[in-house]
């Protein structure tokens, strides 16, 4: 996937609200790409991206058509290489000495606590993943040094003060081998698999 220097994501709670916002935003706008479409629970996510400037005109013509059907929204001029990977769906594995979990209200909440933790903090995303199969919420998994995980967590943090989007945040230090097993594999219950699990009883 090409990646561009500047995203936005718009998060409506009306279906045929976000279909009308995600037209108009590509008639006003000479946008390089977007990306729309229904999301658990019921609920319509535009993501798009481009130059700063289109992207710049496209979000702000999305917000004044969306009008009190956005939820939630953000624009990122600067989008991190790694958060825009993720969002694609490019999955890395655990790493280091400790994982980070911060679940959020909101997709456009969850893409905003990972890139300011990852441009604040030397770590890794494990994933970052996005409404479906999460009842619409969001959630990012970081990875790294113990000292790090936690500044890019408190970074995040101060990022969703504002809106009270935060669900919930964990930190796991020494993360045992079948926590990390599991999760190099998959976060959702579906497509996990089945571990034997050491000095466990018959």
């Amino acid at each position: 996937m090409k990646k561009y220097p500047s995203i936005a994501v718009i998060e409506l709670k009306s279906v045929a609200k976000g279909i009308l916002t995600s037209d108009t935003m590509i008639k006003h706008s000479p946008l390089s790409m977007i990306r729309s479409g229904s999301i658990h629970s019921g609920k319509y996510l535009i993501l798009i991206g481009g130059s700063v400037a289109s992207v710049d005109e496209a979000y702000k013509k999305g917000l004044l058509t969306g009008g009190d059907s956005i939820t939630d929204s953000l624009h990122l001029p600067d989008v991190h290489e790694i958060v825009f990977d993720a969002l694609f769906g490019k999955r890395k594995k655990c790493k280091g000495e400790c994982i980070a979990t911060i679940e959020t209200r909101s997709v456009p909440s969850v893409i905003r606590a990972a890139d300011s933790g990852i441009k604040g903090a030397d770590v890794d995303i494990i994933e970052i993943r996005m409404a479906d199969d999460l009842g619409g919420k969001g959630v990012v998994i970081f990875t790294g040094k113990l000292e790090e995980v936690e500044t890019a967590v408190s970074i995040s943090k101060v990022a969703l003060a504002e809106n009270g989007s935060i669900v919930d945040i964990t930190i796991i230090p020494r993360p045992v081998g079948e926590t990390s097993d599991q999760i190099n594999t998959s976060t959702s219950f579906k497509d996990s698999v089945t571990l034997s699990v050491r000095d466990g009883e018959q």
